[in-house]
């Protein structure tokens, strides 16, 4: 099963669009995004997919209160500050990481296959124990924005730069 990830889209509708058609063609079965999503149209391009959609808010987000509104009707599941996912047999966190205790907290828990987080603006691939940290890097305001595709199965992750 391979999974899409992305972060930091900053409301860049182009960048997403991009990131979907990235995934389309590496054949994603469900979407990841770490927060700073920066508008709707982002996670609508992302619905588009016909995958599950996992997001975030970052702490751009998390200055509207508009999130609440979003519709729970289009395949994007918006798990607020933190989400806990199981999927193709594996523990997943998704977090943004603008708070760095609880990312902390988080990875050094052990209790989680893979950590999602974004923030930093830069990709990240890395084992802390047993459990496995990946950073996309930014879709948005990145120079070059990337997003990334893993294969749960066999590990093999790819940064793809948009």
């Amino acid at each position: 099963m391979k999974i899409g990830i992305l972060s930091d889209t900053h409301g860049d509708i182009p960048a997403a669009a991009n990131a979907a058609a990235a995934f389309r063609l590496t054949g994603v079965e469900a979407v990841f995004h770490c927060g700073d999503i920066g508008s709707f149209d982002v996670l609508t391009e992302l619905a588009g997919l016909e995958v599950p959609v996992h997001a975030v808010l970052g702490n751009v987000d998390i200055y509207s209160s508009d999130w609440k509104f979003f519709p729970t009707n289009v395949g994007v599941v918006l798990h607020g500050r933190f989400g806990d996912i199981e999927l193709g047999g594996k523990r997943i966190a998704l977090l943004h990481s603008d708070d760095r205790r609880t990312h902390h907290q988080t990875v050094s828990s052990g209790d989680y296959d893979l950590v999602l987080t974004g923030h930093s603006h830069e990709v990240h691939d890395f084992f802390e124990g047993a459990t496995r940290c990946i950073n996309p890097g930014a879709a948005g305001r990145g120079s070059p924005g990337t997003c990334a595709v893993l294969d749960l199965e066999s590990g093999a992750l790819r940064i793809v730069t948009l």
